[in-house]
């Protein structure tokens, strides 16, 4: 599971028969069946970050935080990029979590994505984060009483 999207689409754009197609799709099952849940929680296991801190440090309730956790819930968009920055993940890890949910990625030309990217290129918290937000005229992650 190391290659990265770009370089799978290189491999599958050079197929040209039925066969190499079967073959791709033999060498990559590996990447079928990531959830976020399983991906999100092997890295706060990989981070050695606890689910009591991951709620401190995102302000989720504790409660809807575990289901979002066991996948009893799915995250939105700004619950997912919550969590994400609480748990100190990168750039690359965070639209990697995004896409799993098939939510939107972050994107660099819209002005809350950009903040956004910023503050997670900054280790900011989702505290900093949103006061950045609010300070730059943007809406602040939707995260708390309206899940």
């Amino acid at each position: 599971m190391d290659k990265k999207t770009d370089d799978l689409l290189k491999i599958l754009n050079r197929a040209e028969t039925d066969e190499a197609l079967a073959s791709y799709m033999t060498e990559t099952s590996d990447y079928k069946g990531v959830s976020f849940v399983d991906y999100f929680n092997a890295l706060l296991e990989k981070e050695g970050i606890s689910k009591a801190a991951l709620v401190t440090r995102t302000g989720i309730e504790r409660t809807y935080l575990y289901q979002l956790l066991n996948g009893t819930r799915q995250p939105s968009r700004d619950y997912a990029i919550a969590m994400c920055i609480a748990a100190g993940l990168n750039l690359e890890q965070t639209t990697r979590c995004l896409e799993l949910l098939s939510e939107g990625i972050l994107y660099a030309k819209n002005a809350r994505d950009a903040i956004i990217i910023y503050a997670i290129n900054r280790e900011h918290s989702v505290d900093k984060t949103n006061e950045l937000l609010f300070d730059m005229g943007e809406e602040p992650l939707r995260i708390g009483r309206d899940k």
